[in-house]
């Protein structure tokens, strides 16, 4: 702030030397009397407000995020006001920004912000008759996997296993046939005994492949063939495929939409004539259908 000589001022020996000074901040002026006065504030940049400076997402290279300073309602700006120094911001765990005030501020004033895993991608899922596949992306940066999983999609989520970052797959042999399970993966890095998580891929919902069905096939009667599969664990129901002649291609006769219903009764068919018939059983999950492999072909003679 520019004051002029007429501004009363204190004389010695024709120049002029005067500190004045306020409890904060403190104001300096000098000049002399045939120059205008120079204030200059020295304000502590630690009396400022800093906004918090939310996780950051890894990236390999060196993250230097906006702050955002702010005295007595006023934004500050940077190299007018303070400087910005950051460190140990390129890799995954805490890092640091110094800022340091110039000119009117004076003082330094170190923050932390975090730096985490990126989330994992592509979560995929093929389920067998003994397992459960999860596959994924692999995510850098990073020291370990961790594998959740659930009975429902918003239901309690347990971790069941934690791979090294070298993993990009698990193979859960402890599923049940019986149930449905849904599944999600994060990736996290430990800095000096402190777990830094990334953000949760997304859900997955999946089941065992159903085991293949055991068949048999009878005469019924006059032009009928009795199709009968023993129960398989898990099925939600069965497809009944039927071809009439070793060349001939099969085609689907009958859906089953109980896993509790064991058999299909064929009429109306040719007598003397050869049948093959063979049996699937699927489970729905998501919606979608899970069959398992067919059954042995089994031959009959209709009477």
């Amino acid at each position: 702030m520019k004051i002029s000589k007429k501004f009363t001022s204190i004389f010695l020996a024709g120049l002029l030397s005067a500190s004045v000074a306020f409890s904060t901040p403190a104001v300096f002026a000098t000049g002399d009397s045939d120059n205008p006065v120079d204030f200059k504030w020295d304000i502590d940049i630690n009396e400022a407000s800093i906004s918090p400076i939310p996780a950051q997402i890894y990236t390999g290279s060196s993250i230097k995020p906006d702050v955002t300073i702010k005295y007595k309602g006023t934004i500050l700006k940077q190299n007018t006001d303070y400087t910005l120094t950051y460190s140990n911001n390129t890799k995954i765990g805490k890092a640091s920004i110094t800022i340091k005030g110039i000119k009117n501020y004076k003082g330094s004033k170190t923050i932390q912000f975090k730096i985490s895993p990126q989330e994992v991608k592509n979560l995929k899922a093929t389920p067998t008759t003994t397992s459960i596949n999860l596959s994924w992306s692999k995510t850098q940066g990073i020291s370990n996997y961790a594998v959740y999983r659930a009975t429902s999609q918003n239901g309690k989520y347990t971790r069941v296993k934690t791979l090294s970052s070298s993993a990009s797959s698990y193979k859960d042999t402890k599923a049940s046939k019986e149930k449905v399970y849904y599944y999600k993966v994060r990736a996290y890095k430990t800095v000096n005994k402190t777990k830094y998580y990334g953000a949760y891929s997304n859900v997955i919902c999946s089941a065992k492949t159903p085991s293949k069905p055991v068949i048999t096939v009878k005469n019924a009667g006059s032009k009928t063939v009795k199709v009968s599969w023993k129960k398989v664990s898990g099925a939600n129901g069965y497809e009944v495929y039927r071809k009439s002649g070793s060349s001939a291609k099969y085609s689907i006769v009958q859906t089953v939409t109980s896993g509790n219903t064991l058999s299909y009764t064929n009429k109306k068919l040719v007598k003397n004539s050869k049948y093959y018939y063979k049996v699937r059983a699927y489970r729905i999950v998501n919606g979608e259908k899970i069959y398992s492999s067919f059954s042995t072909v089994k031959q009959i003679k209709c009477k």
